[in-house]
């Protein structure tokens, strides 16, 4: 087993807008190509107290929607959870957990296991329009360069991108036939090689950029929103991504082109991160948390299995931490750290993926 606890030797130094970062959420690819120095085998024990309090869910009757910390109680590995949530805030700002029982649970207490170990790292929230709380990352044939199809749904290769939450689980069920490797970028690390080698760029990325709302919207809502890349409050530094939702939003009412300056420092932001990138091969019970505010995900494109109960196939969750990293308001006000929840939307966590189709 490794130790994924490197906020207990590593400190960051408080950031300061167009200097070099001093943070440990800034690794280089090489020290992360090794997953199990920094991952948590979940121990047979561990296992049981996920037992024990599945079974305690279910005794109670508390739906899957709604569990919470007070509901599922753990032991020992309650602080094992609390030292993962630390290094998602203060350390590497990513933490793999191997071995979850995917074999020994049936897809309803997978589910609730799931979204009680996240529970102790934070608040779940609605990934889309439906009010999922338990997303269900699976090829269901949809176009990757459609405005208003979500990327979970496809097989395509995927643009680094951050979601809207302060932490994103994701929780391998099935691994692909072929492909579908999870690319991983330190925002920090890509922030500190363009400082140093397009700072016109640097500067560009702290102004205000749009980003599409997907056709999610609350009543009165623009179909966009707009927030900096790279931003800075109170000593913190956080980044937003130039992915598919800012792409597809050059097409959206309202939304001004990007200029000449922008197409470039857009080619230079998406190739200092596949420059900083590692490419991570999913293990069956694999579980990968990591902080969006420090952190920029993708995947490779994949070929799947005829079978579907042998697809590819991720349960995801959003987390809303008050007590992570600071983000700008304008941020908050977007989508960052909030999820996607519409009025008047009950909150669901579908067991079957076909029900994100309906």
């Amino acid at each position: 087993m490794g130790d994924f606890r490197s906020f207990l030797k590593n400190k960051r130094v408080p950031a300061i807008p167009m200097e070099p970062l001093d943070d440990p959420a800034g690794w280089p690819a090489k020290d992360l190509e090794d997953v199990s120095s920094w991952s948590y085998w979940i121990t047979d024990q561990d296992t049981d107290e996920l037992a024990a309090a599945v079974q305690a869910v279910k005794k109670a009757g508390v739906p899957v929607a709604e569990i919470s910390r007070k509901d599922f109680p753990l032991k020992g590995f309650g602080d094992v959870l609390g030292d993962v949530r630390r290094e998602l805030i203060d350390g590497r700002g990513i933490v793999m957990m191997r071995n979850f029982p995917v074999q020994q649970f049936d897809r309803e207490s997978q589910a609730i296991a799931y979204l009680g170990l996240g529970s102790y790292l934070g608040k779940t929230l609605s990934q889309n329009a439906q009010g999922h709380v338990l997303g269900h990352v699976k090829d269901l044939g949809g176009d990757y360069n459609d405005r208003n199809t979500r990327s979970y749904v496809t097989r395509a290769e995927l643009r680094f991108h951050c979601d809207s939450a302060e932490y994103v689980g994701l929780l391998c069920l099935q691994t692909a036939k072929e492909g579908g490797q999870s690319r991983i970028a330190s925002s920090v690390t890509a922030y500190n090689k363009m400082l140093k080698e397009r700072p016109d760029c640097v500067k560009l990325l702290m102004e205000d950029w749009y980003y599409t709302r997907s056709g999610e919207l609350l009543p009165g809502e623009l179909p966009y929103y707009k927030q900096p890349i790279f931003a800075f409050v109170d000593g913190y530094f956080s980044a937003s991504s130039i992915g598919a939702i800012t792409e597809k939003a050059q097409g959206v009412p309202g939304v001004p082109l990007w200029t000449e300056a922008q197409k470039e420092c857009v080619r230079v932001y998406q190739q200092t991160v596949a420059d900083c990138a590692v490419d991570i091969q999913f293990q069956q019970g694999d579980i990968q948390f990591l902080n969006n505010h420090v952190m920029l995900h993708s995947r490779r494109e994949y070929w799947d299995w005829p079978e579907d109960e042998r697809k590819r196939h991720l349960l995801r969750l959003w987390l809303f931490d008050e007590d992570a990293r600071p983000i700008p308001q304008i941020k908050r006000d977007g989508r960052g750290g909030r999820g996607v929840h519409l009025k008047g939307v009950k909150l669901t966590a579908p067991l079957n993926v076909f029900a994100m189709a309906d």
